[in-house]
């Protein structure tokens, strides 16, 4: 009877050492284990958002970006720009331009008016880059809606020599679809309208429209 006590204890001792050395296996095969990725989910649902945010940044710097297609109701890129005769009321020349007359050669139009800050300010870069361009663009600047006898000294305040025009009952502006300004148009050579700037231009989108139609200018 007394050798029955005596093994119970031991038997249950070499129990819990086998146990303990169970788990102390057990735990070294987990620490052995390559770690499982973190949620699914989650990652996904991290990833989409990031994507959405860029593309919301994308947008948002589109939007802030000078127009280089025409406005609604303009004339699209890619498509013959009107015809029209207009008469010559400031800057340089006489008598009526023909814009028909002008194929063979690239021609930028210009829609401006004197009560037209943003125009104001353009006038000068206008004037300065046609001058530099020593003929290899014609540019015609389109009046809308100022009275036809504020054209002439306007363009001398500002020593424009290229020819300002006057549009009768804002029959031109209509045909361009012009609803803000300044608008320009690049035409290229054979009457084909090849970019657009609804906004005041500057060295690198002049350079840009100037491309648009074969022109490279420094």
């Amino acid at each position: 009877m007394a050798q029955k006590l005596d093994k119970g204890p031991q038997e249950r001792s070499v129990a819990r050492a086998e146990q303990h050395e169970y788990q102390a296996e057990l735990a070294e095969q987990a620490a052995k284990r390559p770690r499982r990725p973190g949620n699914r989910r989650r990652t996904i649902t991290l990833i989409v958002i990031a994507v959405v945010f860029i593309l919301a940044a994308l947008l948002s710097l589109l939007t802030l970006l000078p127009s280089a297609t025409s406005s609604s109701g303009g004339v699209p890129v890619g498509t013959a720009a009107p015809e029209f005769v207009l008469p010559v009321y400031g800057g340089g020349g006489f008598g009526m331009i023909d814009l028909h007359a002008l194929r063979g050669h690239p021609v930028l139009i210009n829609f401006w008016s004197e009560s037209c800050p943003p125009c104001r300010l353009e006038m000068p870069f206008l004037e300065r880059t046609y001058t530099q361009a020593h003929g290899a663009f014609t540019l015609l600047g389109v009046n809308q809606a100022d009275p036809k006898e504020d054209i002439a000294p306007f363009g001398k305040e500002f020593k424009i020599t290229y020819p300002l025009l006057f549009d009768p009952g804002g029959k031109v502006n209509a045909a361009y679809g012009v609803t803000a300004i300044p608008t320009t148009y690049f035409i290229d050579s054979n009457g084909i309208v090849r970019s657009v700037f609804v906004t005041q231009l500057s060295p690198k989108t002049m350079q840009q429209g100037l491309a648009s139609v074969g022109i490279v200018f420094p």
